[in-house]
């Protein structure tokens, strides 16, 4: 069993960086705000992990029970200490693991406890792989019917609070619930909770741990687990994506103008992975223009990309062509640059059937661009409208050739 769940888990593992390229391009705003598909990205990651440690000690454990047990039917009687003929102070280290039974039941209890353990991280997983799509289906529903209305501040409040409260019940192994008073006002709390996170799956493992063994014991382990979870998310989310541990390549390049990465280029792409940012054709084109597809995503769209263009305000005046405001909102923000020199906004809307993405379309004309090396610049334009001014950050440089 441990053995074929260890398969299924190596072969996740990857499976999760394309449900997070998923989400990210196709998904409602939930996912493509903030942090929050890396944020479930790096937790799926962090217990993959977990849960693969957990079952490969489980196989190894229930190996050496293997063998005890074959042994204890070959040699019933176990180890002869009497003809091994070593002094008693040898014989006494032997006889103290040299019980074949007694072995066996110490191993099956620590197997069961082991796969006991990794069959609840499994359920924690899903729990809250659960809640977090139900989130998210719930505000995509709202947004369905809503689609301006972008203030959950009150509903961010409410299920950062539950969380919050419920995490430490947990780490406290039920605090809320021995309160006088509190406990009575925690219990719909409680159950609510249980029914978003699916606690039915695995609470009995949960309980039997806390009930048999010392509280502080369980208290330290699960702090030192949240410890390693939490730590591993900010290590995900600040770590920049260009970081390979154990690089050994000091004079590799990071720059954009003097490096190629191939997500840019659709030809050179084999796994479904495009950049999140901008993609041609090829690094190297006879043409005289280039087939630019610059990648929209919703992250930016509430905080600089509708005050920019006064976009509330101007959606609800009678003469307003909303297709035409949404396009200059989208041109405001986005600008490309050749060679360092600003090119005219020549954008259309298009959904990219082979890349799964929506993104703006520009023709950019190369005719008068000599033979080489040439890049192109995708910048984007903060609009600070209490300073009145813009800030401009080029996020991606794209590499070509023309021959």
């Amino acid at each position: 069993m441990s053995g074929i769940v260890l398969f299924g888990l190596f072969n996740i593992y990857p499976l999760i960086d394309e449900l997070n390229y998923f989400l990210e391009m196709n998904s409602s705003i939930i996912f493509t705000r903030g942090n929050v598909n890396e944020l479930l990205t790096i937790i799926l990651k962090t217990s993959n992990i977990l849960l693969i440690i957990g079952f490969v000690f489980h196989l190894l454990l229930r190996s050496i029970w293997v063998a005890y047990v074959g042994l204890s039917y070959v040699y019933e009687d176990g180890i002869s200490y009497k003809r091994l003929k070593y002094p008693d102070k040898y014989l006494d280290d032997l006889k103290t693991s040299g019980n074949f039974v007694k072995q066996i039941q110490t191993l099956e209890k620590i197997c069961s406890v082991s796969f006991s353990v990794s069959f609840m991280v499994v359920m924690w997983l899903v729990g809250i792989s659960f809640f977090f799509m139900l989130v998210a289906g719930s505000i995509g529903i709202y947004l369905s019917f809503y689609p301006d209305d972008y203030n959950f501040n009150l509903f961010n409040n409410i299920i950062s609070s539950i969380c919050v409260l419920v995490f430490i019940d947990f780490l406290s192994l039920g605090w809320f619930k021995k309160i006088p008073y509190v406990r009575k006002v925690y219990y719909p709390l409680h159950k609510i909770a249980g029914w978003l996170t699916l606690s039915f799956l695995y609470k009995n493992i949960y309980y039997a741990f806390i009930s048999h063994h010392k509280k502080w014991k369980i208290s330290l382990i699960l702090v030192i687990f949240s410890v390693f979870i939490l730590s591993s998310v900010l290590l995900g989310l600040t770590t920049s994506s260009d970081f390979t541990l154990g690089r050994t390549i000091t004079l590799g390049p990071y720059n954009g103008k003097a490096r190629l990465d191939e997500n840019l280029y659709r030809d050179k792409v084999t796994d479904g992975f495009y950049s999140k940012y901008m993609h041609v054709d090829s690094y190297v084109t006879t043409k005289d223009y280039l087939d630019l597809f610059i990648v929209y995503r919703t992250r930016y769209e509430e905080s600089w990309i509708q005050p920019a263009c006064d976009y509330a305000i101007q959606k609800e005046k009678e003469d307003t062509d909303l297709d035409q405001l949404r396009m200059t909102c989208l041109e405001k923000f986005y600008d490309i640059s050749l060679n360092g020199k600003l090119q005219t906004d020549n954008f259309v809307y298009q959904r990219n059937t082979k890349t799964g993405q929506d993104g703006l379309l520009s023709i950019v004309d190369i005719s008068t661009l000599d033979k080489g090396k040439h890049h192109l610049d995708l910048i984007y334009n903060f609009h600070n409208l209490e300073q009145d001014s813009i800030y401009s950050n080029t996020v991606k440089t794209l590499v070509f050739y023309k021959m």
